[in-house]
């Protein structure tokens, strides 16, 4: 009776489906959407960077849209305040085999805003409104001390501050400019956020901080393209039974049974029709169909004879499975660090250190640190 050679295929190897989709659309194309992804969001903000960068050129006159502008902080008359942020943060402490280490967890944040003016290159001066939800790029350098488990971080813009300030720029009436005789208030320059997201504004070039989240996402675009590169270098048999295959009659010569430690093999050897010795191992349920059969299918690959396999289909190892927690390792850990790395302002501030928590009296003589872009503090010890 014939073997049933459609049922046939090389030991731990999946069908040709599920070959096809782990090594294809999980490892491939899945990789190289994630490395594409995070290319494309470096992309932008590279043109980010360079907008910014152009944007600070003195010279460039001011027009009314989307803009970035550069100035020198000065308050609204009778002002305390143009943008204030303060974060309150609660203290714990916690012991190890007589280590000792302490956190600083955000608990609350309050944000001051009040309209304020900058003193453009041109010598223009532009009067700032920037809402509620402003976004602070500024360090973290006041604080207030209530008691050993709590404090306040503060960070603010002062006057004479060079800031720069991403919003929409509009011809508008200037409370504080001088009157121009009949017509009342004069016209001036005003910057509100921009359409559906919170004005920026910063004490640090934008173009750094854009370039620096640029190198991030670039790194992660690398990352995963040499992930998937690797993979497919691994599985590169399959590719070639794939690509470069066919499926031939082959005759069976031999059968061995071996054992190497704990493991029993069964090899099978064959010999295509134009003489083409080829070898493979089988599942022990195919070992034993295959006895007293004296010919079979193959997959054959005349350029590289072992890459060949037994049976008819193309097929993989099932160590291919490894595609699945491959992908969703890298994903999760981009989407981890591309959310830890965010700066202080734009996340919630958790500062861990060594040692039990500083008495206050203690504390306010030590100068704070700037937690800007970074999730943890720097502990000597």
């Amino acid at each position: 009776m014939d073997h049933p050679t459609w049922l046939l295929a090389s030991r731990y190897h999946l069908d040709t489906w599920l070959s096809l989709l782990l090594v294809y659309a999980v490892a491939t194309a899945g990789l190289l959407a994630l490395a594409a992804r995070a290319l494309r969001a470096s992309l932008r903000e590279r043109r980010a960077a360079a907008q910014a960068d152009a944007s600070f050129n003195p010279g460039v006159a001011l027009a009314p849209g989307e803009a970035v502008v550069k100035g020198t902080v000065e308050r609204e008359q009778g002002a305390d305040v143009a943008v204030r942020v303060e974060v309150e943060q609660e203290g714990s402490e916690t012991e190890s085999s007589g280590v000792w280490s302490h956190e600083w967890s955000e608990t609350d944040r309050k944000v001051r805003v009040h309209p304020f003016y900058l003193r453009h290159a041109s010598g223009a001066r532009i009067r700032v409104e920037p809402g509620e939800d402003v976004q602070l790029v500024d360090a973290l350098d006041g604080m207030i001390l209530v008691d050993r488990k709590k404090r306040v971080r503060v960070a603010e813009l002062v006057p004479g501050e060079q800031v720069f300030a991403v919003g929409e720029l509009r011809r508008a009436p200037d409370p504080e400019a001088p009157t121009q005789g009949y017509r009342g208030v004069a016209q001036g320059y005003l910057l509100v956020p921009p359409p559906w997201r919170p004005m920026l504004l910063s004490s640090e070039p934008l173009g750094q901080r854009f370039a620096r989240r640029a190198a991030f996402h670039r790194r992660w675009a690398v990352v995963a393209a040499v992930a998937a590169l690797a993979f497919n270098a691994a599985f590169a048999p399959f590719h070639a039974r794939l690509w470069l295959g066919e499926t031939v009659d082959v005759g069976v010569t031999d059968l061995k049974r071996r054992e190497a430690g704990d493991e029993t093999h069964f090899d099978v050897s064959m010999r295509t029709a134009d003489g083409v010795a080829l070898s493979d191992e089988a599942s022990h349920t195919d070992f034993v169909r295959l006895r007293g059969v004296q010919r079979i299918k193959a997959r054959h690959v005349p350029s590289w004879p072992s890459a060949s396999t037994l049976g008819p289909d193309v097929t993989v190892h099932s160590a291919a499975f490894i595609a699945v927690p491959l992908l969703g390792a890298l994903a999760l850990a981009y989407v981890l660090r591309a959310h830890s790395s965010r700066p202080w302002y734009d996340k919630k501030l958790v500062e861990q250190g060594s040692g039990k928590l500083p008495d206050s009296e203690l504390a306010a003589q030590k100068p704070s640190k700037r937690p800007e872009g970074r999730r943890r503090e720097t502990s000597s010890g």
